[in-house]
């Protein structure tokens, strides 16, 4: 053989391995094997006070990295659900106030309107739990701005308490912490 056809050779050769070898290593980088995705659990209504106490647990060994999303999603489950009682009432109502609406309807209404009442209460008592969890989960992430927003918002949707160790108390104190002024008021 000669030189030519050896240098022809070494060429293709060179050539065939450099259109083969990134093939094969983007292969074997798809091949890798990838890992399952996290199934999440949705929220209803007969998981969401498994999950509350759960974080509630968590929080009193100090865990504030693993409880903010799933408190996070708590309150916005709970705001929602709310927010669907507020709309439901008020056509409950009007249809109430109809006088088009046959007695019938009234009755059916009214029993309606009684337990749409005992969901909103345990659904506000969700919420304020949830609201002063993700104060108190920023507060001590350092995240004060956020914590801030949270425990302002408790205080004004919780009703007041003097006790000592009442969440209302706990949240006024924190708060007052975060804004620097502690034993202010």
């Amino acid at each position: 053989m000669n030189k030519k056809t050896i240098t022809i050779i070494a060429v293709a050769i060179l050539f065939t391995i450099t259109i083969l070898l990134p093939c094969q290593i983007s292969a074997a980088e798809k091949k890798s094997p990838r890992s399952a995705p996290v199934k999440e659990t949705a929220l209803n209504d007969s998981n969401v006070q498994g999950l509350v106490k759960k974080i509630d647990e968590q929080l009193k060994k100090n865990d504030f990295v693993s409880t903010l999303g799933p408190s996070l999603k708590i309150n916005d489950f709970a705001k929602d659900v709310l927010a669907s009682v507020k709309t439901v009432r008020a056509y409950y109502e009007k249809a109430m106030n109809d006088a088009a609406t046959p007695q019938k309807d009234k009755e059916n209404i009214i029993l309606k309107l009684q337990r749409l009442e005992e969901v909103e209460k345990r659904y506000n008592a969700i919420y304020e739990t949830s609201t002063f969890n993700l104060g108190y989960i920023y507060a001590k992430r350092g995240d004060s701005e956020r914590g801030r927003k949270y425990l302002s918002e408790y205080i004004k949707i919780t009703p007041f308490s003097m006790a000592k160790d009442s969440k209302w108390m706990k949240a006024k104190t924190l708060l007052l912490e975060l804004y620097g002024l502690e034993g202010e008021f």
